[in-house]
């Protein structure tokens, strides 16, 4: 065929094509995997119960919500809206433990409104429960985690016994004459005690951080700060104290935080000189808090100039993500959170 016949008939066909390629069938809408296809999901509503009598506390059949660390938790209350195909958690380490999923499927029209009202059920009971915690509670969860890699602590009770010498024990002594009144005041919580009174626990004294596994890590850097403290999931192990909230923190290390936990981040810079707060949740989580108590004479100017630097900074990350959650957004953990 001629060159100059060729041309209009190619010319023809991809309008032809064209045309059939837009009245090609729209995409079929996401179904959700199966539930006894996803690890971890129920289709139930969870066996538990939450009351409140001063203070929150969630209870679950066969210790359902208990038992598990907080790292599984997350996992657990995450599962519910990625079965629904979320893809948008912030935190590296869950978005590749759900894209490592064989039953995973990201689906770009997501939309909370997905999820039934089972599913948001369960989601409340799982953040109530980890609003719940107390600072003795996680502190002890901390301690687990290094403990059965073979940690001690020097922090057992000091006695006094005959002859005026002073011996560092759990149990009392034989012979003991009274505690050793500078070192332990008899409420002092110990870590080697309540460690020494677990039937797995094997103390080791060449223990070093370096044991911890990757999981491990996650967990310190979410209890961390659930107590108050600064940590990134899977990085150095840092103290739960106010000292990791002293420095300047980092744009990139507040982007791998959920909402709820940036929310929980600014307010604790707040809560450690003592505010009050007007949202209920966070001041029964602060109550629960061994080193929080209310300042009447709390002022904003109390804080330190990288405390006001951090607090800028979180609340612009937190715009960046779409806003401050609200209490409501709080405990029914919207899934656009990431969390």
């Amino acid at each position: 065929m001629p060159t100059t016949r060729l041309l209009p008939a190619l010319a023809t066909l991809l309008v032809v094509l064209h045309a059939r390629a837009d009245k090609a069938p729209p995409a079929p809408p996401y179904a959700p995997p199966p539930p006894e296809a996803v690890t971890g999901y129920s289709s139930s509503v969870f066996p538990c119960k939450i009351e409140r009598d001063g203070r929150t506390t969630v209870t679950c059949k066969d210790q359902l919500l208990e038992s598990r660390t907080l790292r599984e938790l997350a996992i657990l209350r995450n599962t519910i809206y990625a079965r629904y195909g979320w893809d948008g958690f912030r935190k590296p380490w869950l978005r590749d433990h759900f894209r490592a999923q064989p039953w995973f499927r990201p689906n770009p029209a997501f939309s909370y409104k997905l999820v039934s009202d089972v599913d948001k059920k369960n989601a409340h009971f799982i953040a109530a429960y980890e609003q719940s915690l107390t600072s003795f509670g996680l502190e002890r969860r901390a301690w687990e985690v290094q403990a059965r890699h073979g940690k001690t602590w020097s922090d057992a009770p000091k006695w006094k016994v005959k002859g005026g010498r002073v011996v560092q024990s759990c149990r009392r002594p034989a012979g003991a004459v009274e505690p050793a009144a500078d070192d332990y005041d008899g409420e002092t919580i110990s870590a080697q005690c309540q460690m020494e009174s677990v039937p797995w626990y094997k103390p080791d004294p060449a223990y070093s951080d370096a044991r911890l596994t990757a999981e491990d890590r996650i967990e310190l850097g979410l209890i961390s700060r659930a107590m108050g403290g600064f940590g990134v999931d899977g990085q150095a192990v840092e103290a739960a104290g106010a000292e990791s909230l002293a420095r300047l923190l980092k744009v990139d290390e507040l982007r791998q935080l959920s909402l709820r936990d940036l929310r929980l981040l600014r307010n604790t810079i707040y809560a450690r000189h003592g505010r009050r707060f007007k949202s209920a949740i966070l001041q029964e989580h602060f109550d629960g808090m061994s080193w929080y108590q209310q300042n009447p004479d709390y002022a904003d100017k109390l804080l330190t100039r990288n405390e006001e630097r951090n607090v800028a900074l979180i609340r612009s990350v937190e715009n960046e993500f779409g806003g401050p959650l609200t209490d409501d957004d709080w405990l029914t953990e919207p899934a656009t959170d990431g969390a």
